[in-house]
């Protein structure tokens, strides 16, 4: 049976709501992906069989048995397939800001702690194979009760999210292994991916992209939309959609924020954002910074 993954227009966001925290663990017989997407909260997922290769913010990682993604809000990533992946195994747990900060328990800045750490040694770390193991025990063990509400399960996977994140921290701070051996050699496609997520704010246009790579506009439009699922316009305004959602929670005007962005018109900085994230920028910046601490916006 072929696993069904959902197509995301914007934000792939939790299941059922939720505002603070989702596990995840499971094996897929078959499986094709829809391409890099992001959200506005942490994911921590570990690969375990299965997967080719997995993108994090233009740079491409072969996959490998208990290699641990540590991927902060707005950063674009996701596990790329030219082919099925077959028993693709993996496990992952989402979580906002305030759930780290919760977790953090006073003692310690998980967010900053995290955010240092891709900063100076990227988002890919090699976890001992009894650590991603005993990793997997917990998100499962999660998985199995975040739907039951009551104090009692509510307090047992906190517990489990707790134990989960010092594992994590015990990777990050024993990591030893250089990652970059496990980076794979950009093909054309993924330079030209990795160009238009340096420009994205700035006009590009088809035909600048095929001169510029020496690649046909039919083939680099084909081949692009293998890799991302879209097409690059809508690739573009989706990276420009993302970066807008990140500037409106720093509180600029709306009206600067879509110049920034590259978009000269106002209306359809209004248009495409709502496509794009299901809300228009001000009901968005609204639901954001109106959410009870410890929440997010849904």
């Amino acid at each position: 049976m072929k696993e069904q993954m959902p197509q995301f227009v914007g934000y792939s966001g939790m299941a059922e709501g939720r505002t603070d925290y989702e596990a995840f663990y499971g094996v897929a017989p078959r499986m094709l992906y829809w391409g890099s997407h992001c959200h506005d909260f942490y994911e921590f997922y570990i690969h375990f069989h299965g997967g080719h290769q997995y993108a994090c913010d233009g740079r491409f990682f072969d996959l490998s048995p208990c290699q641990l993604f540590i991927i902060p809000p707005f950063s674009m990533h996701g596990l790329v397939c030219r082919t099925e992946a077959l028993d693709y195994e993996r496990a992952f747990l989402y979580c906002t800001t305030e759930t780290l900060e919760r977790a953090g328990c006073g003692q310690i800045d998980l967010d900053d702690a995290f955010r240092s750490a891709v900063r100076a040694k990227g988002n890919m770390y090699m976890m001992p194979e009894e650590d991603a193991g005993f990793c997997r025990t917990c998100l499962s063990a999660i998985t199995e009760k975040q739907d039951v509400h009551s104090p009692e399960a509510a307090f047992e996977n906190y517990g489990l999210i707790l134990t989960f994140l010092s594992c994590v921290l015990k990777t990050v701070r024993n990591q030893c292994e250089d990652p970059a051996k496990h980076l794979t050699t950009p093909a054309p496609m993924q330079q030209i991916i990795g160009y238009i997520n340096t420009h994205y704010t700035e006009p590009i246009r088809l035909s600048e992209l095929s001169a510029r790579f020496n690649i046909s506009k039919s083939a680099l439009s084909h081949e692009f939309a293998r890799y991302t699922n879209r097409g690059v316009y809508e690739y573009i305004l989706y990276r420009r959609v993302i970066l807008a959602q990140q500037l409106i929670l720093s509180g600029k005007p709306l009206g600067d924020i879509a110049q920034q962005c590259g978009f000269c018109d106002y209306s359809n900085f209004l248009r495409v954002f709502h496509k794009h994230a299901g809300m228009s920028p001000r009901q968005y910046r609204d639901a954001r910074l109106s959410a009870p601490k410890g929440e997010a916006a849904p």
